[in-house]
């Protein structure tokens, strides 16, 4: 059943509870396996911990040193895992149940590993969405089991998860709320800063730096947007409170691609207008054929808020457009990445950020911003915006880093 590396099937009583008690923090993982096959009576029990000499986390060396695969009949595991999986371990498993569709594994875990880092949690949570894996918080029964289960019998018992049991609430209700996506308060987000902030630095190195955004009286422009429905105000060109919250939403699909934009000429007039996608062009192949004004000797620089990211073919017009303007600028704010798995789209971004377009994904600032300058909303009537804002903004902001670097999507949907 197993290769030469098992350890076998009894744990050290001082170990269990040594590496078991939520309330201590020991370097090391340890797992504890209970397996069956289905048609079999009998159960496979086992247990290891992680490899340091060659660098290899508990479950990785489980299923890459130990699990023995077979073609047939379903394989059901439960694991007792020290500390939860971390986010490079749930890429393992994920990739392991692909290969491996006959086997379900139930895991069970003493404490949560690192949680304020993004990666752990989404690594958690794209787990517990696979079929045929469960994730849970250890509760007393489970001690209970591992007891009876993984220490040699006739051991006295003394080792009672009721000395922390305040503990095992507390993981268990903060494991809820990371696997139903509730664990990004703006509360929390403090506690995620340090990584964040380096993923986003990283981002911003290969980006022009983000302008201080003022909200000057400048007469505008009319340069042919769609004219709203009515409404008593006093730009009739802006877009409606309702369409830019629906539309820019990072939380749904509007029912159409929306652009914002801001022409900033070398004499420091500005216009500012917006214009969506039509029957026959999207929004951003609409403005460079319909709505700008070109002035092949003026310099400017645009900037465009966009409700979803250019596709494909949308970011190799744009190309095609700067080459001819060598005097334009471009700097590309949206609210979320349209088809984010897409190579194309991936790579037709990562082609303009690499000829120097600054893209950046809409944070907060951003959309106070474009509620200000943009929208014909009434007097008290304020912005919708939330900071759950802030939660899209960083996930969306790591795959674009991705994106950038090459890497293979962040966000699994």
């Amino acid at each position: 059943m197993y290769r030469r590396k098992m350890r076998g099937m009894y744990i050290s009583k001082r170990a269990l509870r040594k590496h078991f008690d939520p309330c201590e923090c020991p370097n090391e993982t340890y797992l504890l396996c209970q397996l069956q096959w289905r048609g079999s009576i009998k159960f496979w029990q086992h247990w290891l911990r992680n490899d340091d000499y060659n660098d290899c986390h508990a479950e990785q060396f489980f299923l890459e040193e130990i699990f023995e695969p077979r073609s047939y009949n379903i394989c059901d595991m439960t694991w007792y895992l020290s500390w939860s999986p971390c986010g490079e371990c749930s890429g393992v498993i994920r990739d392991f149940l692909e290969e491996q569709p006959n086997v379900n594994i139930d895991i069970r875990v003493a404490r949560l590993y690192y949680v304020k880092y993004l990666s752990n949690r989404m690594g958690l949570r794209q787990l517990n969405n696979l079929q045929g894996v469960t994730i849970k918080a250890m509760e007393a029964k489970d001690y209970d089991d591992c007891w009876e289960t993984f220490i040699q019998p006739g051991v006295n018992y003394d080792f009672s998860p009721k000395k922390f049991k305040s503990e095992i609430q507390r993981n268990r209700s903060r494991l809820e709320d990371i696997l139903q996506g509730l664990a990004f308060s703006f509360s929390q987000l403090d506690s995620t800063r340090i990584e964040t902030e380096t993923n986003i630095r990283l981002i911003k190195a290969h980006q022009s730096p983000r302008k201080q955004y003022t909200n000057p009286e400048i007469p505008m422009a009319a340069v042919g947007a769609r004219d709203p429905s009515s409404r008593e105000n006093n730009h009739g060109w802006k877009i409606q409170p309702g369409d830019f919250q629906r539309n820019y939403s990072p939380r749904q699909n509007g029912r159409m691609v929306c652009l914002l934009y801001e022409i900033r000429w070398r004499n420091c007039s500005i216009w500012r207008n917006w214009c969506t996608n039509n029957t026959e062009q999207h929004a951003e192949v609409n403005f460079l054929e319909n709505h700008f004004s070109d002035r092949p000797q003026i310099s400017c620089s645009i900037t465009w808020f966009l409700s979803t990211s250019p596709c494909g073919k949308c970011s190799r017009r744009i190309l095609e457009f700067l080459r001819s303007h060598p005097n334009v600028t471009l700097e590309i704010y949206a609210a979320k990445l349209f088809r984010r798995h897409d190579t194309r789209n991936r790579q037709g971004l990562r082609n303009l950020i690499m000829n120097g377009v600054s893209v950046h994904i809409m944070n907060l600032e951003d959309y106070r911003y474009c509620w200000r300058n943009f929208v014909a909303y009434q007097a008290g009537e304020d912005d919708y915006w939330s900071q759950n804002i802030n939660v899209h903004f960083i996930l969306n902001s790591i795959e674009v880093l991705h994106i950038f670097l090459g890497l293979p999507p962040f966000l699994a949907y």
